[in-house]
């Protein structure tokens, strides 16, 4: 069991990260797993395979016991949860495209692979397990003895309940090796389809290896108005026909009109927490008082404590006064905008202690406190006799107990009681070894304090903070009045037109699709995101509770985007500001026409500076407009050094440059070097060409209904 123990000593090792960013988790014979079992329970589809919600279920608990054990954490936000959603569909999704085009290619990751994988112990992701030396390095011994301990003991319910967590997540490192390893595989095979030749890397080797200097001349399009620079309808239309190729929409989207109100605390609720913050002010002017139960009474936001903290783990408002107010005065109540809060507090003492203590302790414990006593007498003796520590508290079981740190951070802002370990820690004062009781436990701690350092001023404050919140009478007025207002509209047009006089404000909200997890970045809203989707376009939704109990809501859907193109209403002002810069540049040209740098310069809105070292793979950036323009950088390679450039229509103006000076990189042209850049460019193109597959599948998604 020596494995175990090491596993158990590398507790805080294991909380760790796994990235959500991790390519996938279902590898081999698990993608003949993914099968719908009936047509009304399915998540989606892609390219025509189903995934049942209950699969989608099994890989979402898969991957949430996977980030959880990595994290080290029980819980996981609501958004955290969206994420991991979200991570399941994307990585369902890839892992289809990638089967059916690695089967195609005849591309798989045997047994003998992973384990060569493993044996070698350099993927990043075996950095991420808890099987690593003292080093932190992975070593493949350490987990090959808990694999064999685990099968042997795995019909041991105690057993299981301690380690399972930490095989399941063995197995879900285990199978995203395996198919990023596939993956890789498959990256490599586009990558090797790119073959560089002579000529073309000489040309890029040209093209790469001078800088130039640059003086420039800009006409912003900014500076240009009039209303015949301003985009024409059918000018819009035509440009969305020619580039609608470009705005391709993979997936069906609601585009919806919505009001929502936040229900915040009137001043009668803020009155009323003020004069109850007050009665407990008065409690704690009164000594002897037990201040644990006060500040549970209270249900304070900070936690009592015992021990003193430093001034940096209290709220800000305490922090600013903590220095001018005299020991056993009560302050406040104290009222906070940033949080909108009032707060209490009651200084009991100052002291200056040690920040960090180290320490060497070995726990004892005997079937009842008579053997405990005379077990830690004992070890206590032979220690001060000269004994061993490390030896001895390896025969207990507890290695790497020696030269410890306990930190203010480890207590500080924590519910702790008085106990007489901490306090012993949290004194920090040098000393040999001694035997202390355990509070509420059949055991001691023998314990040396070997070093302290770091003196800093800490405070013994007792505080009782409470967030402002409505009453259920405040709620109530609010939900009446939001609940008229939405009763009154029949379509998104009369929700505008009501809104005003109701005193809310309607909002637009485009492109939501299944995968969208709020709106208007309200939580809760899953609801009213699935009435969304059943909606018809003109329909309006019922009033929405949402948020944390705290949000009213109702929305009307204006269009349907069905699969395809995304809507020219969508992108119509964006094609309008790039037909409107067309117009200009064409003017501005006209405008310059024959004319020299200098007699430009001299011009109304024109800006001139000065742009150095830019490249054919380094584009210029222009100051002067305040932005990158490609275009500059191909022309300036061109030019002779003195020579102008004719007008140039670039993103953000139109410019002309002239060639101040031109200077080689340095390095004699290698062929075989600058062929095996291009060949790099594979490597990039691998990744565009797998994600090409993945945005071109055909793919349903139905989770909103479930999920």
């Amino acid at each position: 069991m020596a494995t175990l123990q090491k596993l158990r000593n590398m507790g805080p090792l294991l909380v760790i990260f796994v990235g959500l960013a991790l390519f996938a988790f279902i590898a081999g014979d698990a993608w003949r797993l993914f099968q719908s079992h009936t047509v009304d329970q399915n998540v989606g589809s892609v390219n025509g395979e189903k995934l049942s919600a209950m699969d989608f279920q099994k890989m979402y608990e898969e991957y949430t016991n996977a980030v959880k054990f990595a994290r080290g954490t029980n819980a996981l936000t609501e958004d955290e949860m969206n994420q991991v959603k979200d991570e399941v569909w994307s990585t369902y999704i890839s892992n289809r495209v990638l089967s059916a085009e690695a089967e195609k290619a005849g591309l798989t990751v045997t047994a003998t692979e992973l384990q060569a994988i493993v044996d070698a112990g350099s993927d990043p992701l075996l950095a991420q397990t808890p099987f690593r030396n003292e080093k932190g390095i992975f070593d493949k011994d350490i987990l090959n003895n808990f694999l064999t301990q685990y099968e042997n003991n795995k019909e041991n319910p105690e057993f299981l309940e301690q380690y399972k967590p930490v095989y399941d997540y063995w197995k879900f490192i285990e199978k995203t090796i395996m198919l990023n390893a596939l993956t890789s595989k498959y990256q490599a095979l586009v990558q090797n389809s790119f073959i560089g030749n002579p000529i073309v890397a000489k040309s890029n080797y040209e093209a790469n290896s001078n800088t130039y200097d640059i003086e420039v001349v800009a006409y912003p399009y900014s500076a240009v108005k009039g209303d015949d620079c301003v985009a024409t309808e059918s000018e819009i239309e035509k440009l969305y026909n020619q580039k609608k190729e470009n705005y391709k929409q993979p997936y069906e989207s609601r585009s919806i009109k919505y009001a929502s109100y936040r229900v915040t605390p009137s001043p009668a609720d803020r009155e009323e927490l003020r004069a109850e913050l007050n009665e407990f002010a008065d409690s704690l002017k009164a000594d002897n008082t037990d201040y644990a139960s006060i500040v549970r009474l209270a249900s304070s936001e900070v936690a009592y404590s015992d021990q003193p903290w430093q001034k940096s783990a209290f709220p800000e408002e305490v922090q600013a006064r903590l220095d001018s107010v005299a020991v056993n005065s009560v302050v406040g109540p104290i009222y906070s905008q940033s949080d909108d809060s009032y707060t209490v507090f009651k200084l009991l003492s100052k002291s200056t202690l040690p920040d960090s203590v180290k320490y060497d302790m070995l726990v004892v414990s005997a079937e009842n406190i008579e053997k405990t006593n005379a077990l830690a007498d004992s070890l206590l003796t032979a220690l001060k006799g000269g004994a061993n520590f490390a030896e001895i508290s390896k025969k207990y079981n507890q290695e790497n107990n020696e030269g410890m740190w306990f930190t203010s951070a480890q207590h500080e802002g924590m519910p702790i009681a008085s106990n007489s370990l901490i306090d012993k820690l949290v004194e920090g004062k040098k000393c040999g070894y001694e035997a202390i009781s355990l509070d509420n436990s059949n055991s001691k701690a023998i314990v040396r304090i070997t070093e302290s350092k770091n003196p800093v001023e800490k405070y013994h404050a007792v505080v009782i903070k409470r967030a402002n919140e409505f009453s259920k009478d405040t709620y109530n007025e609010a939900y009446n009045k939001f609940s008229q207002f939405v009763a009154s509209c029949k379509d998104a047009a009369e929700m505008e037109e009501k809104a005003d006089e109701f005193g809310f404000r309607v909002m637009t909200q485009n492109n939501i699709h299944t995968g969208t997890h709020k709106i208007a970045n309200i939580s809760g809203t899953r609801d009213a995101l699935r009435w969304i989707f059943e909606a018809a376009e003109g329909d309006i939704s019922p009033l929405y509770e949402c948020g944390e109990n705290d949000y009213l809501l109702v929305a009307a859907v204006t269009a349907v985007n069905e699969k395809g193109y995304t809507p020219l209403e969508n992108l119509r002002h964006m094609l309008g500001y790039e037909i409107a810069n067309d117009k200009k540049a064409d003017k501005i040209m006209a405008e310059i026409k024959g004319k020299t740098m200098e007699q430009i310069k001299g011009m109304e809105n024109v800006k001139s500076c000065e742009t150095k070292r830019i490249s054919f793979s380094a584009p210029a950036y222009i100051s002067a407009t305040a932005s990158n323009e490609p275009a500059i950088s191909a022309i300036a390679g061109k030019l002779n050094v003195g020579q102008e450039s004719a007008p140039i229509k670039g993103n953000n103006g139109v410019y002309v440059i002239k060639l101040v000076a031109k200077s080689a990189k340095g390095g004699e042209f290698n062929a075989k070097s600058e062929e095996d850049a291009i060949k790099a460019m594979g490597a990039r193109d691998s990744y565009r060409m797998l994600g090409e597959l993945i945005q071109n599948a055909d793919v349903e998604d139905n989770r909103y209904r479930f999920f």
